[in-house]
């Protein structure tokens, strides 16, 4: 019998894999998980460090905003590792064992729109008034302003 080789996935890609499969289960950026991975009894373990996004303090406006994540915290979290070992057997080919799970923090989310809920525009300020940006240089070391005609 002939042996034609094999084929090796590296802990790094495994553990980028994680991360990415955690990111897309919680619905965050993948700098905002980390993974270590560990032998479980002959399966994949992990413990997985998840930074979550502050929910947000004000509701939302009638027919604006993205919908509420279902469930509780903890229900959000079963649910997520149920993706995680699910996706992670799939893509990876191993049988996952244990995924420890740990929420490290919370971040403010990047906000796409003003608090004004304006359009935003560079200088733009309430009334309307528009402002040049600020640049810096020999040139152009004052703010001019455009009135409205």
């Amino acid at each position: 019998m002939t042996r034609r080789g094999y084929n090796r996935i590296s802990p790094a890609a495994l553990r980028h894999t994680l991360e990415t499969v955690a990111a897309d289960a919680f619905g965050v950026p993948g700098k905002n998980v980390e993974a270590d991975l560990r032998d479980d009894g002959g399966t994949l373990g992990a413990a997985i460090s998840v930074i979550l996004p502050l929910p947000p303090l004000l509701p939302p406006s009638p027919g604006a905003g993205t919908p509420a994540a279902a469930g509780t915290l903890f229900e959000q979290t079963r649910a997520a590792r149920d993706t995680i070992l699910r996706r992670g057997a799939d893509l990876s080919g191993l049988l996952m064992g244990t995924v420890d799970i740990t929420l490290t923090g919370a971040r403010q989310p990047h906000r796409t729109s003003r608090v004004d809920g304006g359009p935003h525009q560079t200088g733009a300020r309430p009334g309307g008034v528009q402002t040049e940006p600020h640049q810096t240089g020999a040139r152009h070391e004052h703010h001019q302003e455009r009135r409205p005609a």
